[in-house]
């Protein structure tokens, strides 16, 4: 099988987990969002940095460098998966012992009972990080997503049980470590055999831990909103601004999970014929970016609509913010695209440089930012990504032999079409300025994909080929 039968399979199976997973877990957080209140989640978001930042760290990139790794023996798996588990196991003890720090800092002593508990993940990513990454090596997707469904459906209704059940935050930490632990324990019949020793280490800890370096830093970058957020506001605008930015990203990380998921293995088996893999890429994103768009500039533009009908008037804060960072979520996806192609062929550096400038820009915007509340914060990601992907882009589009000027013509009619939408909702909504915002949303809409789809199809007539080769493939 080739390597594009090989990506067009994984995006099927992963494709549809998802689509199934996603619409349970979207029915449960909106009734979830109206149970809890919104200081709960602000507990959760300083909980849930924590633990990203530091299990970043754990692993030390040992699972992405097994996947991109050209040759691999039995013995170098063995030893990768000895020193995972040592790693993530005394990360997980250390969490357990500073928990009280990070509740004294931000003077909240339901903290340290909260991220102890939490520190099971590391526990849980020990067993689990390594059957994964050889799943990804080998693209067995269909086992990948079907784990994924059952941990994620799962997860998602007993998270709802404990909010019904008055479990507050609680609820939210519970559900996200029986997500860990069914995607774990599936995974574990596929664990090698651990070898604790360092022999054969050397190439993984290398290149894993300049990937770790970057990704830390990136991390820590994404987080430093709710890092300064936790000194200068209240737990109640923390929630607010978490909860908009969790549904702004959602679309994100959810296509982004299967993007990328496929994306490094299929790179990294590409990385020899680089003409092959320049046109996949263009493909790929002019793909991307058609079905991506709308969906997120469409979130913009009904925010008031949709938070007023979906999640109720204590969630009114969260309207600019989800206007606001929905607009610029494209401009951060095509630059994770990008990042994890260089990687799989095994370019570094680009990286490391686009990372770093990214730590001063966001850090600095958003503690500016910070200081205007919610959406001061807002703003910093308005302002601030923009600024860095203009900057990252070029040097990774190098990495894999695509011009600045084939980006712009995938680029140019979702944008305009994007636009259209987004003026034609407008209008729709001054038509409709007397109804309800619950009987203005399902017209609105209706408006703003007709307008998108009318635009993108007259101002690119290759998206149609391009759609059905990948649907009759995918059928296939």
């Amino acid at each position: 099988m080739t390597v594009e039968k090989q990506v067009l399979a994984a995006l099927k199976w992963t494709s549809l987990a998802k689509l199934v997973g996603q619409v349970i877990s979207w029915g449960v957080t909106l009734v979830v969002l109206r149970l809890l209140l919104p200081a709960d989640y602000g507990l959760m978001a300083i909980v849930s940095m924590i633990i990203t930042v530091l299990a970043g760290i754990a692993e030390l990139g040992l699972g992405a460098s097994l996947v991109q790794a050209p040759q691999l023996n039995r013995d170098d798996l063995g030893a990768v998966t000895g020193a995972v588990i040592i790693l993530d196991l005394s990360t997980g003890g250390l969490v357990v012992l500073l928990a009280p720090l990070a509740a004294w800092f931000y003077a909240e002593p339901r903290l340290t009972l909260l991220i102890q508990c939490a520190s099971l993940h590391f526990l849980l990513n020990a067993l689990g990080t390594i059957p994964q990454a050889v799943a990804y090596r080998e693209m067995n997707f269909r086992w990948l997503a079907l784990i994924e469904l059952a941990a994620v459906v799962t997860s998602g209704f007993a998270t709802l049980g404990l909010a019904w059940n008055g479990y507050g935050v609680w609820a939210l930490l519970l559900g996200s470590l029986l997500h860990n632990f069914i995607r774990s324990a599936l995974l574990l019949r596929r664990m090698p055999r651990p070898i604790f020793r360092r022999q054969g280490l050397r190439r993984h800890v290398t290149f894993g831990g300049t990937f770790t370096a970057a990704r830390l830093v990136a991390q820590v970058v994404y987080q430093s909103d709710i890092f300064i957020a936790g000194i200068l506001l209240s737990q109640q605008a923390i929630g607010l601004y978490s909860v908009s930015l969790h549904l702004a990203t959602l679309p994100m990380q959810k296509i982004m999970s299967v993007i990328n998921q496929v994306t490094l293995p299929a790179v990294a088996k590409l990385q020899n014929d680089r003409e092959r893999l320049r046109l996949r890429m263009i493909e790929a994103t002019r793909l991307l970016t058609v079905f991506s768009l709308p969906v997120l500039w469409g979130m913009s533009a009904v925010a008031p609509e949709f938070v007023a009908t979906i999640m109720g008037p204590k969630w009114a804060g969260a309207v600019f913010p989800l206007q606001a960072v929905s607009l610029v979520i494209p401009m951060r996806m095509l630059n994770i695209v990008y990042t994890t192609a260089a990687l799989g062929v095994g370019i570094m550096w680009v990286n490391v440089v686009n990372t770093m400038a990214s730590a001063i820009v966001l850090p600095l915007a958003f503690y500016i930012g910070g200081h205007w509340g919610v959406d001061g914060l807002a703003l910093a990601w308005l302002v601030a990504i923009p600024c860095i992907f203009v900057f990252r882009l070029p040097k990774v589009l190098r990495t894999v032999d695509i011009h600045p000027s084939d980006l712009v013509a995938c680029l140019r009619a979702p944008v305009v079409a994007g636009a259209v939408m987004y003026a034609a909702v407008g209008l729709a909504r001054l038509a409709c300025e007397g109804l309800t915002p619950a009987i203005r949303l399902a017209p609105l809409i209706v408006v703003g994909a007709g307008a998108y789809i009318g635009a993108v199809l007259l101002l690119d007539r290759r998206i149609v080929p391009d759609v059905l080769r990948v649907v009759r493939a995918m059928r296939a």
